[in-house]
């Protein structure tokens, strides 16, 4: 029964497929979570993080009935011990704590032998709107500590490297939306004809929670679409407006598999591990924090609902670093005369 269990996909939905009355009710969960607006990338990620939590309870409801903080603390050791980072395990833990409220209507009860995070007081916190109380949390929930790493966006000398070999008009233009625009890959697979709008040169984005936002479209990404759409794109009643190019599906929109062939496959032969669809967008927030873009501003164009989301994309790489650093390393050498000696 456990080999049987795997997660399968029609039209726009994400379902888990086997026997027995915890996949009953994971399919009723994906369900739920599709009626209440989840996006098409949340609900496959419940989907794969469910059947990995299954596979562990070796597909037995009655384990999950008595489930509690210790045996949710032994699956964490577990998910760590597979090698995954803290991310996806505390993914993995939402995840299976949401699918026991919804089973049970109550959070998952406490255990002895658990070692919860500490509730501690920071004091109060200043926001754009000035400042107010932090209260303490009241149900402290289990989750691994998340290191806080150095993003090193991918070198100007690597994207030119990347536009350089692609020779398609479509590739040119999934590429450089995300460049000069900022947009997400799933807002790139599911840009519409209707969105793309050549006359006020702009874009509009359906973003995560299905919230829109309207972007600037540069001259140089207009005139790379319109010799998509002129030369390239053929003539479908897709409404898409990125479709496959070649193969059985000619014509359709284009899928999450083929986006990722794409970028994997000019990546691998040019030796550039950086160039993920992901590192252009950053590129863009990167690109605009240094031109001096206001915080506010780039948080529009990223389409992120938290401002705290966007000031992780506001950092100094090492060139910025090493020029501000020789520079003043010059000014203190004049400074001190035994240093020039």
């Amino acid at each position: 029964m456990r080999r049987g269990m795997k997660v399968w996909s029609y039209s726009q939905s994400h379902r888990l497929e086997g026997e027995g009355k915890l996949i009953e009710k994971a399919n009723s969960f994906l369900e739920a979570a599709e009626v209440q607006g989840c996006s098409l990338d949340t609900v496959r990620s419940y989907a794969f993080g469910l059947l990995s939590f299954f596979r562990w309870l070796k597909n037995d409801w009655n384990k999950f009935e008595t489930f509690t903080q210790k045996t949710l603390q032994d699956w964490m050791f577990h998910l760590k011990n597979e090698g995954l980072k803290p991310r996806s395990i505390n993914q993995r833990l939402v995840c299976a704590r949401c699918f026991y409220r919804f089973c049970f209507d109550n959070n998952v009860p406490h255990a002895p032998g658990v070692l919860y995070p500490k509730g501690y007081y920071r004091g109060p916190t200043r926001t754009r709107l000035g400042l107010h109380a932090a209260r303490r949390k009241p149900f402290l929930e289990l989750k691994v500590k998340v290191p806080k790493e150095i993003i090193n966006a991918i070198k100007p000398t690597d994207v030119d490297k990347f536009l350089s070999d692609l020779n398609r008009y479509r590739d040119l233009g999934i590429v450089l939306t995300m460049l000069l625009c900022g947009l997400r890959s799933q807002e790139v697979i599911s840009l519409r004809m209707e969105d793309v709008n050549f006359h006020q040169s702009s874009l509009r984005v359906q973003g995560k929670g299905k919230r829109e936002r309207i972007v600037p479209m540069p001259f140089q990404l207009m005139q790379v679409l319109e010799r998509y759409l002129q030369l390239k794109r053929p003539r479908t009643l897709c409404e898409s407006f990125f479709v496959i190019l070649q193969g059985k599906n000619f014509g359709q929109k284009l899928n999450r598999e083929t986006f990722r062939v794409f970028f994997r496959y000019h990546r691998n032969k040019l030796g550039i591990p950086k160039a993920r669809p992901h590192q252009f967008r950053h590129a863009f927030a990167s690109d605009h924090a240094r031109a001096g873009t206001p915080i506010t501003t780039l948080q529009a164009l990223l389409g992120q609902s938290d401002i705290k989301t966007t000031e992780i994309y506001i950092h100094l790489n090492i060139d910025d670093i090493r020029e501000h650093y020789d520079a003043a390393m010059k000014r203190i050498g004049e400074r001190y005369a035994a240093l020039s000696k």
